[in-house]
């Protein structure tokens, strides 16, 4: 039973080593997925950082460049009003200093707002209280208000082109001066010309970036390889720093991508929608990785556990051959000892066995005259004389059935085999014994409802199997139990008989089957070496598996088909 033993250890050892590997990949293949998409999320984010940080970057350069121009053009106001406290303004002069100073427009008005002259001459878009002039409302500021100079906020001009800002600044003696310039370098900083810029560089220089959007009512920047329209993928809600981020998986292309939205701030209270295509083609070729690396070290895995089976398959063929050769050279050492008793028998049959007869025959003839010539004799010597005759019979007797005995172990059993009902067998030699294990005390068991038909000598068996039975049961101690059990199968028929004796020390398992050895005080040594010569014969085996304390189990094994063994 070693020998299964170890494969079924082996087998779930493997399997275990199997299930294990295949678990801790398992893990190790989601935390890597987790852990790649937490990359291409905090990737996102920091995308989206980047925009909105250079969204603020551009506004605040927007606000210095506002600031500069709205400075330069106080300076020129404060310039202006100056040179009108000093001496009068002309259209002329204004020309001049409007073309220095690229200003779009310079123009006076009276303390009533009445436009006295402006650059560009008289008629130079807006009327002579000033309507029409795109810093309208400063002037009203100016000339109504408390403050000295004022400027106002960039705007766009009713008939289009670049965008303007205004500044203004009180006469000395009444009235107002006002300057118009050109502010479209700043409207170009505060629109979506950098954004543009910034989102076609990113597109260009990150591979793993496949597109990148931006939609705030007029500002819409689209960059990349955008994905066609499809109905909406799943989309899961997360966390974004800054608002709400939702994700899903889309293909642009025949290309894996995944798909970031959320609000980002563009400074001064505004917020757009930002939408950012990640590829997950470095993800894929991650998770192919991994699940080749799990299929090699299954496979490996596999390949041991059949390295490791396939080594305790051959030393178990090996055991097994070479217990096989251990019985093949006990059965030629056994046949080499059947052929020499043989002619030894022979000899003894001719040379003990008529001396042997001439004495019992002697013996006999004194048994018959003894009393007629020995009538003068006393009582006690006619009876002792009796007795030694008989002594001498007896023991002529014995050593005839010693003889016996040699000469039919020596010569190999005749067999008549037929087709035998097993169980029946077992059955009936079982039953013929019950009477000594009841006298002993011995519960005897009988198991044979799988047996079947086998090919044998029923009266070989039976005295084999008698036998068997019956050792066992001399060998159980009172109260003990003796099981015999019968069953067929595909690989043949089983003969088993368990007892619950001494059992049998291990230098003497060797020896068991050997003639005329006997562990019993009274026993001849023949009964189990006639068992297996009959087994043997019958094209069988006879094993043994015995230890002090624990008992006995003989096992006979017959095969399906009977093929003549050594006295068929």
């Amino acid at each position: 039973m070693a020998a299964p033993l170890r494969t079924s250890r082996v087998l779930l050892a493997s399997t275990l080593a199997g299930i294990g590997l295949l678990v801790v990949g398992s893990f190790d293949y989601a935390a890597t997925e987790r852990d790649l998409l937490q990359l291409l999320r905090e990737q996102a984010v920091t995308l989206r950082h980047t925009i909105a940080a250079a969204a603020r970057a551009n506004q605040a350069a927007g606000a210095q460049a506002e600031a500069q121009i709205q400075e330069r053009l106080l300076d020129n106001a404060r310039l202006l009003a100056e040179l009108d406290r000093r001496r009068r303004l002309d259209p002329v002069f204004l020309d001049s200093i409007a073309t220095r100073n690229r200003l779009f427009r310079v123009a006076v008005f009276d303390r009533h707002g009445t436009r006295e002259y402006s650059s560009g001459g008289e008629g130079a878009g807006f009327g002579a209280s000033g309507r029409g002039f795109p810093a309208a409302g400063l002037l009203r500021q100016l000339m109504t208000g408390n403050e000295m100079e004022a400027v106002g906020e960039l705007h766009s001009p009713r008939w289009g082109g670049r965008a303007r800002i205004a500044a203004g600044i009180r006469r000395s003696n009444g009235g107002v001066i006002l300057l118009n310039a050109d502010a479209g370098e700043i409207d170009a900083l505060q629109r979506q010309m950098s954004l543009e810029s910034l989102a076609q560089d990113m597109v260009a220089s990150t591979g793993q970036l496949a597109y990148v959007t931006l939609d705030r009512g007029d500002l819409h920047i689209a960059k990349g390889d955008l994905p066609e329209p499809t109905p909406a993928a799943p989309i899961v809600a997360g966390e974004w720093t800054g608002g709400p981020l939702l994700e899903r998986e889309l293909s642009v292309r025949g290309r894996p991508v995944l798909e970031f939205a959320g609000p980002v701030e563009l400074g001064q209270d505004r917020t757009a929608s930002l939408r950012v295509g990640l590829r997950l083609d470095d993800l894929r070729r991650s998770e192919r990785r991994m699940m080749i690396r799990l299929a090699v070290s299954l496979g490996a895995a596999l390949i041991l556990s059949l390295l490791a089976l396939g080594t305790v398959w051959l030393r178990q063929a090996y055991s097994a051959l070479s217990n096989k050769h251990a019985l093949a050279e006990a059965a030629l050492r056994r046949r080499d000892r059947l052929s020499a008793m043989g002619e030894l028998a022979s000899t003894v049959a001719h040379e003990v066995r008529n001396p042997l007869n001439a004495i019992a025959m002697s013996a006999q003839r004194l048994g018959r005259e003894f009393p007629a010539v020995a009538s003068a004799e006393t009582t006690e010597d006619r009876a002792e004389l009796e007795q030694l005759l008989g002594v001498v019979e007896s023991e002529t007797r014995r050593i005839n059935d010693v003889v016996q005995q040699f000469l039919e172990y020596a010569r190999p059993p005749k067999l008549a085999p037929r087709d035998t009902s097993l169980a029946t067998e077992v059955r009936e030699t079982v039953d013929s014994l019950r009477a000594l294990s009841e006298s002993r005390g011995v519960r005897l068991e009988i198991e044979a409802g799988t047996a079947g038909t086998a090919l044998c000598d029923p009266g070989q068996l039976r005295q084999a199997l008698d036998n068997l039975v019956r050792n066992a049961i001399e060998a159980t101690p009172e109260g003990g139990q003796v099981t015999v059990v019968a069953a067929s199968g595909s690989k043949g028929h089983t003969i088993e008989v368990r007892d619950t004796g001494v059992g049998i020390a291990t230098e003497d398992l060797p020896k068991v089957f050997d003639l005329y050895f006997t562990t019993k005080p009274h026993g001849t040594g023949v009964g189990l070496a006639v068992t297996q010569q009959i087994v043997s014969a019958h094209g069988g085996t006879i094993e043994v598996d015995s230890a002090e304390g624990r008992g006995t189990r003989m096992t006979i094994r017959l095969p399906l088909v009977f093929e003549g063994g050594a006295g068929a």
